[in-house]
């Protein structure tokens, strides 16, 4: 099945959660035997190595120039939903419907959503909520972080949400909230990642310990680094005894390299820098969404400590999974480290945590796009001259 997919934001690198999700999900699309046609909207820009690599990846890529850098709020307090939509991605969308058999249409982003108005009745279409939208600067606020992207109403959010058939939320509480706001079926979907477990160290002859932290630099990712370093700073025997590692664009910044943190920068390969580490560190306070980098630490089967914010959507219960402040997280991870069997432990816990919640979301990808019957496919538009790329 041909799969149009828009997405504001480029699949590549994937050293940002929210590219990593369309990225995952695209490839997962393509593993089940379906094309993709991406279309990138070229907000955020683009450079020629990401072209290129999307170019390879997707294919059919469509690519759209930047219209703007500038990003429009209608409202004072938030945005209206499609305050950052631009027209060229309805156009780009009709005419490659209008060219090729398009068997499902997605988009990713509510106010990325528009162009699913035009999309013909009889064509499944999704959107791929990623987050919640409504009321985001309120919720932001409420967590100590000045609020920045998009952010609007119920009633906004709910008249996107309204333009697609199937909504998929990335966990459950974010299910519940759309199903009040929209008519469209919603379901569960969250990310998409295979288990890449890798060897087990003995931890017990391990001194010291590597504790590590990776990340981009969104604002909830800042603000919890800054958090957890500071509240490390009362835990001297713990700094002492271990040595602690930052790694993604967020170890880039100032405030990190002036931390207890060990900055190694942008990975080029994530498992190089699981590979190295100990114990992995998510102290996520507040934020919505699901946590990527929680899902990424379990598919490398590496021992998570992590608080209760940042597991939302994972189907645990383990001690080590539930730390509600900063502080009891740290007191969390000094408990951990003085016992090499719990570390072993938690490894295997979060394996098989990791395993039962990857089935759930693949079940739920090939119940809506099963892989497709093995036959030639007809084009639906003229066969006898090539179809060219948009972009």
């Amino acid at each position: 099945m041909h799969i149009l997919v828009t997405s504001p934001i480029p699949s590549h690198p994937q050293d940002h959660g929210n590219r990593a999700r369309v990225f995952i999900l695209c490839k997962a699309l393509q593993k089940l035997g379906h094309q993709i046609h991406f279309v990138y909207s070229g907000f955020e820009g683009l450079t020629t190595a990401q072209e290129i690599a999307m170019r390879e990846a997707w294919d059919h890529t469509y690519i759209l120039p930047l219209k703007s850098k500038k990003r429009p709020q209608s409202r004072r307090s938030h945005h209206l939903l499609d305050d950052w939509y631009d027209n060229a991605v309805t156009n780009c969308t009709t005419e490659i419907i209008e060219r090729w058999p398009i068997g499902a249409c997605f988009a990713n982003y509510v106010w990325c959503s528009r162009w699913l108005l035009s999309v013909p009745k009889d064509i499944p279409t999704y959107i791929d909520t990623h987050d919640i939208f409504a009321e985001r600067h309120k919720a932001l606020k409420k967590d100590g972080i000045t609020p920045q992207w998009f952010s609007t109403t119920k009633t906004e959010e709910g008249k996107g949400l309204d333009r697609a058939q199937t909504v998929f939320a990335i966990q459950e509480l974010e299910a519940a909230a759309f199903e009040t706001r929209t008519s469209a079926t919603v379901e569960v979907l969250g990310h998409l990642v295979d288990a890449n477990f890798l060897p087990p160290t003995d931890v017990a002859a391990k001194r010291p310990l590597k504790i590590g932290f990776i990340g981009s630099t969104n604002m909830v990712n800042v603000r919890t680094f800054e958090m957890l370093a500071s509240a490390l700073a009362g835990y001297p025997d713990l700094i002492k005894q271990h040595e602690f590692y930052a790694a993604g664009s967020i170890s880039n910044k100032p405030f990190a390299r002036s931390s207890i943190f060990n900055c190694l920068g942008f990975v080029d390969d994530p498992k190089d820098f699981y590979q190295d580490m100990d114990i992995i560190l998510n102290p996520n306070l507040g934020g919505s969404g699901l946590k990527i980098k929680s899902v990424e630490a379990l598919a490398f089967g590496k021992p998570l400590i992590a608080t209760s914010d940042a597991m939302i959507g994972l189907p645990t219960t383990n001690y080590f999974h539930g730390f509600k402040t900063m502080k009891a997280f740290c007191a969390g991870l000094e408990e951990l480290c003085s016992n090499p069997q719990a570390i072993t432990d938690l490894a295997t816990a979060g394996q098989s945590i990791f395993l039962t919640y990857q089935k759930t979301q693949k079940d739920t990808l090939v119940r809506h796009f099963p892989e497709p019957e093995k036959s030639i496919e007809i084009r639906a538009s003229n066969t006898n001259n090539p179809i060219v790329e948009l972009a």
